[in-house]
């Protein structure tokens, strides 16, 4: 296999979504892309409405939201510029978007159990993996991980949901 990207599970992200659970780094958007959670067409969306502002990238960030529907053939190279990757948020995304679409998964607790194994085994995940006992005090079995993978969504949100400083509108 020539795939370097080891990840077990893989599906698209829609920036629709992602705009509504999160607010992006450039770094993160970075990563996101270059995973393959957004594709080329959602980072120029992001760009434009869900990237927040940081201290460097953001020339990159320009770039990539001036870029014309005919040239998302330049993405890989604008990206490059962008010093950092980071995955904590696409953590939480990836869990969001299972659990708001667990419908369209056979087993979308099995998919939790793959997503904390591809992303390293994140502490706060293991409270709801099928295959950890529960946390001291927690309610056993499916109602439990039910509702403790509930709570990471919830405490996650406003982490990621971050506030844009130029954006007049609070919802």
């Amino acid at each position: 296999m020539t795939d370097d990207d080891n990840d077990s599970v893989k599906f698209n992200i829609p920036a629709s979504f992602i705009s509504e659970w999160a607010r992006l780094t450039p770094s993160e958007l970075r990563y996101g892309y270059e995973h393959q959670w957004i594709t080329s067409k959602d980072v120029v969306a992001l760009a434009l409405t869900s990237v927040v502002p940081a201290e460097d990238n953001m020339d990159a960030v320009e770039d990539i939201s001036l870029l014309l529907s005919d040239e998302l053939d330049r993405i890989p190279d604008i990206m490059d510029k962008i010093a950092d990757h980071d995955d904590k948020v696409w953590v939480y995304l990836a869990l969001a978007w299972v659990h708001e679409n667990r419908g369209e998964f056979e087993e979308p607790f099995k998919t939790v159990d793959m997503l904390y194994a591809d992303f390293g085994y994140p502490d706060d995940v293991g409270d709801f993996a099928t295959f950890m006992p529960p946390p001291p005090g927690g309610v056993p079995g499916m109602p439990g991980l039910a509702q403790r993978w509930q709570k990471f969504l919830d405490d996650n949100r406003s982490r990621y949901l971050r506030i844009l400083p130029e954006s007049p509108e609070h919802d």
